[in-house]
């Protein structure tokens, strides 16, 4: 799920809370980088803009208790 620039998505037990890139960014647009040249890899990689480095939340979710798992085999 999206709000804006935040992000909010289940990862395995766990939520995460995480803020996007700026979308009035002067650097990057609105995209979160830029593919920036290295003089040791032949290939850019991507270079991450500052307005994406944003707080990022993770809680995380209770285990199950022992007693709601099934007694039956799995096959």
């Amino acid at each position: 799920m999206r709000i804006r620039r935040w992000f909010i998505y289940r990862a395995h037990r766990e939520i995460r809370i995480e803020r996007g890139a700026d979308p009035n960014c002067r650097y990057c647009e609105g995209v979160g980088g830029w593919f920036g040249a290295h003089d040791v890899y032949p290939e850019p990689d991507l270079e991450v803009c500052p307005c994406n480095d944003g707080p990022r939340v993770r809680i995380p979710l209770w285990r199950r208790s022992p007693a709601s798992y099934s007694t039956e085999p799995p096959f």
